[in-house]
């Protein structure tokens, strides 16, 4: 009987345990569907995030990629997990749930992705850094042959400006960085621009705040300070046309707290906390031309009947021009602002007498990943032959081929750096190119070739032999050896008469020395 009983016992304290551990994996099932249960497609993206675009059985191999990124951005109470979750990590821990956002000194916030140039890993090659300047000089002078004006503005990173609310264990390179190195080739080359790290630094002492603490641009004050600063710079170089700009940063102001900050929303979405905001009390003299929804629109266009500048003005910018555009619509009679890459240079000059370009340091680089659309012009007055040397900017251009071998190593004499060998066959460079026509009816050659890899400055000789005529277009240099030509249909006879019927050869430049290439250039199907 005893023993009976006991079995029971056991019996019933084995149904209870088990009936404990059911309820609990209930429980834990049901937490984890619920977020299935309560999927919506509606789920705002984080921050900075990309919204995922909802999967498509036309996204072929992409798709099972693509219905994974869809669920990971769309689950129920997907934005309430992740704050909690970054709460508890920026509160307990004083770090950051989200690799993209860097929790700083007195709650300030940082993007993780300038991190590059503020610890000074990604700084670039020589090449690459005076294939910017290349580019931006080649821009420059284009507008100016159209006559129009130009100038350049890199907006300086948060940390750039703010490092010293950075974690302590990032320590700032104290050297050159890319914003630096290219800021100094601009200057030699002679290329409007503004060391905007150096005028916000001086603003800096006034102790009005130029960036948000919770998001990763500059605040209104900022941009006022770029914007004067650009401003100036165009008074100075092209005169008294310019000079009507308004001292906003002396203006009165008033301090909001009314801005929705992106790293905020990053690190703790759905979060209702405001970052600050300077309102100037100045009157809005502008109005939109086009439907404006807000500040990130691709494109915004605008007219000011009581300009204080008495130009038109075309701004290629990201998402720092959100708070500069302001500035120049309510300074310039018209404005056109682009939110796009590549910049077409070409289409701008003929909506504007002011082309403006402003890109932020840590994107730099896109300067030779996105060609710019520049159309090149025939260096007729810088390229002759005379006698049987030819003579490129009043120098003898060297005549290189005899170092050029199938299979082998580049040629004596060109930049340090070079790559261990060039695509080439029978002792001529070789380049695959596509030709195109734009939407612009520009002609437009795009091709790469590796001897092409330690040079900034690259040019395309063309030669019609039978009509004994040569045209030589400068190149815009992208990446490696890649490089793109773009000519305005009156130039364009190498795409009416076929690649076959002309002969070609490179001409680079190192230092002050011009060496041309002959090169063979074969059409990708």
């Amino acid at each position: 009987m005893c023993s009976m009983e006991m079995g029971i016992g056991v019996k019933n304290r084995i149904n209870k345990k088990n009936l404990i551990n059911i309820i609990y994996i209930a429980i834990f099932l049901v937490i984890s569907l619920v977020p299935l249960f309560t999927f919506s497609g509606k789920q705002a993206a984080i921050g900075n995030e990309t919204e995922a675009d909802k999967p498509a059985l036309s996204d072929g191999l992409k798709l099972t990629a693509n219905i994974d990124s869809y669920f990971a951005q769309k689950f129920g109470f997907r934005n309430s997990l992740v704050y909690a979750q970054n709460v508890l990590k920026e509160t307990i821990f004083k770090t950051s749930g989200q690799t993209d956002v860097i929790v700083g000194e007195d709650g300030w916030l940082f993007y993780g992705r300038a991190l590059g140039d503020f610890l000074g890993t990604s700084v670039l090659d020589e090449v690459a850094i005076e294939r910017m300047g290349a580019i931006l000089s080649m821009m420059q002078e284009y507008v100016e042959r159209e006559d129009g004006e130009f100038i350049f503005v890199s907006a300086p990173d948060k940390m750039s400006v703010y490092g010293e609310y950075m974690p302590y264990y990032y320590i700032e390179e104290d050297g050159q960085g890319n914003y630096e190195l290219l800021y100094d080739r601009l200057t030699a080359l002679g290329v409007n621009t503004v060391q905007l790290k150096n005028e916000l630094a001086f603003a800096k002492l006034t102790g009005v705040l130029l960036y948000h603490k919770l998001d990763s641009h500059w605040n209104n004050y900022g941009a006022a300070v770029a914007y004067e600063a650009m401003a100036k710079k165009l008074s100075d170089v092209y005169g008294e046309a310019y000079s009507g700009y308004t001292h906003y940063s002396g203006l009165p102001y008033s301090i909001k707290n009314n801005f929705s900050g992106d790293l905020q929303s990053m690190l703790l979405p759905g979060s209702q906390v405001k970052d600050e905001q300077v309102e100037f009390d100045v009157e809005e003299s502008f109005e939109y031309l086009n439907r404006f929804r807000g500040v990130d629109d691709l494109v915004i266009t605008t007219k000011n009947n009581v300009a204080a500048v008495d130009k038109s003005a075309a701004l290629f910018r990201d998402s720092f021009g959100n708070a500069l555009y302001w500035f120049f619509a309510n300074e310039y009679t018209s404005l056109t602002a682009k939110r796009e890459i590549p910049y077409n240079i070409y289409q701008a000059v003929s909506e504007a007498e002011l082309v403006a370009v402003e890109l932020v340091e840590r994107n730099l680089k896109n300067l030779l990943v996105y060609t710019p659309v520049i159309p090149s012009w025939n260096l007729a007055d810088a390229y002759s032959v005379q006698g049987e040397a030819a003579v490129m900017d009043g120098v003898t251009v060297r005549t290189e081929n005899e170092g050029i071998t199938a299979g082998g190593t580049t040629a004596e004499g060109t930049a340090a750096g070079a790559a261990d060998s060039v695509d080439s066959v029978d002792g001529i460079a070789t380049a695959v190119v596509r030709l195109n026509t734009t939407a612009d009816g520009l002609i437009e050659l795009t091709g790469s070739s590796d001897v092409l890899k330690p040079y900034a400055y690259m040019y395309l000789k063309i030669v019609d032999e039978a009509a004994g005529a040569t045209a030589v277009y400068q190149l815009i240099p992208g990446e490696e050896g890649n490089f793109t030509l773009y000519l305005e249909p009156e130039n364009a006879d190498i795409s009416e008469a076929g690649l076959e019927n002309f002969c070609y050869a490179f001409i680079v430049k190192n230092g002050n020395e011009y060496t041309e290439i002959p090169v063979s250039l074969t059409l990708q199907d």
